[in-house]
């Protein structure tokens, strides 16, 4: 979303209106010409009958006309550099942009796609900055702005599909992608944080123009993703590389939780109310109980879920010792199972 200022005109007086009735009246009024083919006429009402026309200035459509939209970051007279703006960057959906030239040809290789006239004129006081007309609308314009000054746009609380046009759109506009996406730039935390929310589309991004921490740092939220559900357009802008540790990541956790869940409960010294063979019994019952979450082993699998399956062992043994040993060994299945890597 991007917030920006509406300015107006001077909406039309309410004597104009009064000429406009009066000349529909009058014309209405006139005699047709004789052999003139009309259908009947309505009865006139008279003058006072006619409704007062609403106020321009509420709801006319003249009032749109008269609208301008203008950046509340970026308009005349912020306080974003030493010296006034001197290009003015209007978007495909009419809203303007006052920016600094200097800026932008200092982050764009192609004198931002060959739109900044050359040489800049220069900008007397009084006078409005040269207007250039750009082919991306306001949210995205919005975040490229942000992220050349290097301030962040989290804020405005933007899509997910606008970051990841403004993304694609320093391409065209000559825009090192991989300076303005390294760790730690206002870029790269907003990706960070919408990868929350939508990490195969941030996840496929990175992988497409290369930034491996980007990618790693996103690659956390989908270990619950569904990996048959990856399109053939995502797995074809992803590449083979990064597709490749996706899969890699899913199916290595999974095979890892699976040989942690092998050892059984440690056994004990035999006793005369608990000997080997009884020790067994809980030998037995751990080997099913994992081969029901072997069955069920997700990349993404909860520690209570582990819990909530071998816990109850507990309540079929008598031996104290057992219960200690099938605790002990619970915590200490949890504590590896959390250190199996979650990124690629």
């Amino acid at each position: 979303m991007v917030a920006y200022i509406r300015m107006t005109y001077s909406p039309m007086e309410s004597n104009q209106w009064d000429y406009i009735l009066q000349s529909v009246t009058e014309g209405l009024n006139t005699p047709a010409p004789v052999g003139a083919n009309l259908l009947e006429r309505p009865k006139l009402v008279h003058r006072s009958q006619i409704s007062t026309p609403p106020d321009s200035a509420v709801g006319s459509p003249e009032q749109d006309r008269n609208l301008v939209s203008v950046s509340t970051t970026f308009f005349p007279g912020a306080d974003l550099d030493l010296v006034p703006a001197d290009i003015c960057l209007l978007s495909s959906d009419s809203v303007f942009f006052y920016v600094h030239s200097h800026r932008l040809l200092a982050s764009s290789s192609n004198n931002f796609d060959a739109i900044l006239p050359s040489p800049i004129p220069s900008i007397q006081r009084g006078e409005e900055p040269k207007i250039c007309i750009v082919p991306d609308d306001s949210a995205v314009m919005n975040i490229l702005l942000h992220t050349i000054y290097n301030m962040s746009a989290a804020h405005y609380s933007p899509p997910t599909q606008s970051i990841i046009g403004a993304v694609e759109s320093m391409v065209k506009y000559g825009i090192p992608i991989k300076a303005f996406i390294a760790p730690s730039t206002p870029l790269f935390l907003l990706l960070s944080a919408k990868a929350v929310i939508n990490p195969i589309e941030i996840y496929t991004l990175a992988a497409s123009l290369d930034i491996p921490e980007l990618a790693e740092v996103t690659s956390t939220h989908l270990l619950s993703y569904s990996l048959p559900s990856l399109t053939d357009d995502m797995a074809i802008k992803m590449g083979p590389v990064y597709l490749k540790r996706l899969f890699f990541l899913h199916l290595g956790r999974t095979e890892a939780f699976k040989r942690l869940l092998l050892p059984p409960p440690a056994n004990h010294t035999a006793t005369a109310a608990c000997d080997v063979e009884e020790q067994q019994k809980l030998t037995r019952a751990w080997m099913l109980a994992t081969a029901y979450l072997a069955w069920e082993a997700k990349p993404d699998l909860n520690t209570t879920v582990i819990e909530s399956a071998l816990c109850p062992l507990a309540d079929h043994l008598t031996c104290e010792q057992c219960k200690r040993s099938l605790k002990n060994r619970v915590m200490e299945l949890v504590m590896q199972w959390a250190l199996i890597k979650k990124t690629i």
